[in-house]
């Protein structure tokens, strides 16, 4: 369920707290020009529960660099730890193939902490027929 509230909004980007699960919900752009607001409502977790949940089924494109953001959410790369001293967990819902397809290529889907939700029909299960965009 997402909230009313926008954590950031600039017309290209929109990303919503969501309160069952407790995460985010990300719609729109990610790139060059909305990594800072993306940087800054990933920011609000960084010290957060221990279990994240990240909607991804709005986002019609994103950049490496953003991608990589959300899944650094995780703490993997830098120590970083949640409230009982384990890699967070994040959980990627919906997300689009193309995206999903690239998380697998670059290893990112292996990241300690990272789950990618592929339930059939879910965005980001293989066959799914949704496309996302993203920029090498």
């Amino acid at each position: 369920m997402t909230s009313d509230c926008a954590v950031y909004d600039d017309g290209v980007l929109r990303i919503t707290n969501t309160d069952d699960p407790p995460g985010l919900a990300i719609a729109g752009e990610i790139d060059e020009s909305t990594y800072e607001g993306l940087i800054n409502a990933l920011g609000k977790y960084a010290r957060g529960p221990d279990e994240i949940h990240v909607s991804m089924g709005g986002v019609s494109y994103c950049d490496l660099a953003g991608l990589r953001a959300i899944v650094c959410v995780t703490g993997a790369d830098s120590g970083a730890r949640g409230n009982d001293g384990d890699t967070r967990r994040v959980v990627l819902h919906e997300v689009p193939a193309q995206l999903a397809t690239v998380l697998r290529i670059v290893g990112w889907d292996a990241t300690p902490g990272l789950a990618v939700d592929q339930r059939p029909g879910s965005a980001g299960a293989q066959g799914s027929g949704r496309h996302g965009s993203v920029a090498w």
